[in-house]
């Protein structure tokens, strides 16, 4: 099977990894949009336009599945499944069924988009777990160094600390990249929609194994940081999406 994955950047290397793990032969084709990054700042209509390039993109590629690797675009993904007959995954809805089986409160880290949005809290709630969610719009920044600042992590979640929670989900894809230090702050254990997501599905095994990452720009940061995500050398591949969107 071929299964298309896409982010913002690397977060969705993280989700990549996971399904990987549990699924390694098969054929992954992963585009990260790192012209575009962040996505956690961008309109609804950019988003749009930036997610149906890639799913067109992915038609081309005649994948079989794709897998929204960004929380942010998650929420969108009944709008992207009407632009395509290829089934799409998102990492919200795994998310979700795998918390509300396990707790009953919990704190939720995301991007600003996806706080604003609710699409992570309303479906929560609507099953009975309490939410406490709190915006990170610097992490993103810091991982993918687009600036040289130093995360104060104890100051990032300093509204979190006089809550009560039983786990704090990291529902950016790039959160589990400071998965170790946002435990160790809050003192509590991390959900990863990325293994979530992975768990939710099921496929039969393949004949191969095989793995294509595109980027829609590229840095030498970035080569670093994918080679030090997937413990190899992975040549990166520059591809820039000029369809124009209807709309």
């Amino acid at each position: 099977m071929k299964i298309g994955i896409f982010d913002s950047g690397i977060g969705g290397i993280n989700v990549l990894k996971a399904v990987m793990k549990k699924y390694p032969n098969q054929e992954y084709i992963y585009f990260g949009d790192t012209i575009h990054l962040p996505y956690g700042d961008k309109t609804k209509e950019q988003l749009m336009e930036f997610g149906t390039n890639i799913i067109r993109f992915f038609e081309e590629q005649q994948v079989d599945m794709i897998i929204i690797a960004c929380g942010t675009c998650s929420g969108m993904v009944e709008e992207y499944q009407r632009k395509t007959d290829i089934p799409i995954y998102d990492i919200i809805t795994p998310t979700v069924a795998y918390v509300k089986s396990h707790y009953q409160s919990v704190a939720l880290l995301a991007t600003g988009t996806t706080i604003e949005k609710g699409v992570f809290e309303s479906k929560l709630v609507k099953n009975g777990v309490q939410v406490s969610p709190l915006a990170c719009p610097h992490f993103v920044p810091y991982l993918e160094g687009l600036n040289d600042q130093e995360l104060n992590m104890d100051l990032e979640l300093k509204s979190l600390k006089n809550k009560c929670y039983e786990a704090v989900i990291l529902g950016c894809t790039h959160y589990p990249l400071l998965q170790k230090e946002i435990e160790q702050c809050l003192n509590v254990v991390s959900v990863d929609p990325g293994v979530c997501l992975a768990n939710s599905i099921s496929l039969e095994n393949g004949d191969c194994s095989l793995l294509t990452i595109y980027m829609s720009a590229l840095t030498s940061t970035l080569q670093s940081n994918v080679d030090r995500m997937l413990g190899q050398k992975t040549e990166l591949i520059e591809k820039r999406l000029d369809y124009i969107v209807e709309s």
